[in-house]
């Protein structure tokens, strides 16, 4: 069965949603603040997101390796990075308590990623800069109210170097941080910082991020779970071998004409699922279930259809799917449509997500079928 969905009144209503649960809004909360240039980025994973309460959640003491290892989707978000020496190191140094950050989310490359600490309310914002101020942080743009750094762009300072603190980091370099609504901007130098502390058109304004969300809303809805951690997909994730530059700029298109120049580009490419505008891998926990759902944007619902069947065929194949759940519908949303799929692990007594971890482990082999774009089953 297929169901339309109003992907704007998702956009702007979340809260107002009678399934609407904190990780799901947590995201569209950060989706919001990022500009939707960051969707242009050649990189497969475009926007990295992480539910800290979610995350917690799966392990009440202190985090436990199965816990560290979920993070596979994330673990390159910087702040997150220095977790390993304990949550309470972490808070000294970071000035806030590790639960008090609602999520993390991330766009860019190392060294010039950008982060998303994301607060529970602006007090939480303006506690924490205050924080920063009583450290080593000063302001250093009049032009940019708000704007503060703890050194100079690019510049290493071994002397303050501490891979525990999440403001420094291993090579002592400075962070730049900017006040933004609940969140604060971390990047690593001030370009660009005008630009972060007016997001629009934001990624979640895009009318491929607009289509996979309601597609991911529609699953978690169903199960009434919680998004542990989630990345926005672009077209390269599953074309090894295309030029992920022309990739993106074909996606770009209006509906017919990036439906063939992407049918052009993939038709060496053998079996897989056609070719997706974009789309967001999310690994969610319903109940005591880990789940990954998988919401790929489409330009209609009769070739979402057909990327269900070949992601279905491809997920056969896998040795997590021997003990999981395979489910899989198309959404119509707006213009476009969300080809929804769900993999459901059997019940685990530990923290960790076993089809997560063998989808990640693929991934990382170059060798993840489940989502290569193709021309055929």
């Amino acid at each position: 069965m297929r169901l339309t969905v109003c992907a704007m009144g998702l956009m702007m209503g979340f809260t107002s949603s009678a399934f609407a649960l904190n990780s799901t809004e947590n995201l569209q909360r950060a989706l919001a603040q990022i500009p939707q240039t960051a969707l242009s980025n050649p990189q497969a994973m475009q926007i990295l997101f992480v539910d800290i309460k979610a995350w917690r959640g799966l392990d009440k003491a202190a985090p436990s390796a199965d816990a560290m290892r979920r993070l596979a989707l994330v673990q390159q978000i910087p702040a997150l990075q220095p977790i390993g020496y304990g949550l309470d190191e972490w808070s000294r140094h970071a000035k806030i308590a590790f639960d008090d950050v609602a999520y993390f989310a991330s766009f860019g490359q190392a060294p010039a990623s950008v982060t998303y600490w994301g607060l529970k309310d602006q007090a939480g914002v303006k506690n924490l800069l205050e924080s920063l101020k009583q450290s080593d942080f000063v302001a250093v743009d009049p032009t940019v109210p708000g704007l503060l750094a703890n050194g100079e762009a690019g510049k290493m300072d071994l002397s303050k170097a501490n891979a525990k603190d999440p403001w420094r980091g291993s090579m002592g370099t400075a962070r730049f941080v900017l006040p933004l609504e609940h969140a604060l901007v971390e990047t690593s130098a001030a370009d660009g910082i005008k630009q972060l502390a007016q997001p629009s058109p934001s990624a979640a304004e895009s009318a491929v991020t607009l289509t996979a969300v309601a597609g991911l809303d529609y699953a978690m809805a169903t199960g009434q779970g919680d998004i542990v951690q989630a990345a926005v997909i672009s077209p390269i994730f599953g074309a090894e071998a295309i030029d992920p530059e022309k990739l993106l700029a074909a996606a770009a298109l209006d509906q017919d004409a990036a439906r063939q120049q992407l049918e052009a580009m993939v038709k060496e490419q053998g079996r897989g699922v056609p070719p997706y505008l974009g789309g967001i891998i999310a690994d969610v926990q319903i109940k005591a279930t880990p789940t990954v759902a998988i919401s790929l944007a489409y330009p209609d619902c009769q070739t979402a259809d057909k990327a269900i069947a070949a992601i279905q065929s491809a997920w056969g194949e896998m040795a997590a799917a021997q003990n999981a759940r395979f489910a899989g519908e198309s959404r119509a949303a707006d213009k476009l449509c969300a080809a929804v799929v769900t993999l459901s692990a059997a019940k685990v007594d530990n923290a960790g997500n076993p089809l997560l971890s063998e989808i990640m482990d693929r991934y990382m082999q170059r060798d993840l079928p489940l989502l290569r774009i193709g021309t055929s089953l």
